[in-house]
């Protein structure tokens, strides 16, 4: 695996509008190099699908092997 280039272990970040475009770009970003996500925005919808998809990936990369 070849090392992020910047590492966000155990930092927090909150991302506003991170349901859709954008911002659900940074939030996969920032969530691949190692941060808790928290994500916000107005539509409702958007945002439970997009936890739902960064929910998954984080439980399938928890389970792949180092």
């Amino acid at each position: 695996m070849i090392a992020s280039p910047f590492n966000l272990d155990g930092k927090i970040a909150l991302v506003t509008g991170g349901g859709s475009g954008l911002g659900l770009a940074i939030t996969r970003g920032l969530a691949d190099a190692g941060a808790r996500v928290a994500i916000s925005g107005r539509n409702r919808a958007k945002l439970d699908a997009a936890a739902s998809t960064l929910a998954k990936k984080r439980r399938s990369n928890d389970s792949s092997p180092e």
